[in-house]
């Protein structure tokens, strides 16, 4: 058995898992957002010399309320 460890941010009061995280001195500038989208990302964050390729988390919603009696 193993375990996926996945990292989140908090980032404008939302969650984020981040799918991968690149150097910016070693990715074209030009190609992160057609890499964003190859890889299913909804935002590029950017921080100390870093892109961050994140998939924001969407709050969980009651689908069907189910009755115990």
């Amino acid at each position: 058995m193993f375990t996926i460890v996945k990292q989140v941010v908090n980032w404008e009061d939302n969650l984020y898992i981040i799918k991968r995280t690149l150097k910016e001195d070693t990715f074209p500038a030009d190609f992160a957002q057609e890499y964003k989208d190859y890889i299913g990302a909804d935002v590029i964050l950017k921080k100390n010399g870093l892109y961050y390729f994140c998939q924001k988390i969407e709050e969980a919603q009651l689908v069907e309320e189910e009755q115990y009696v």
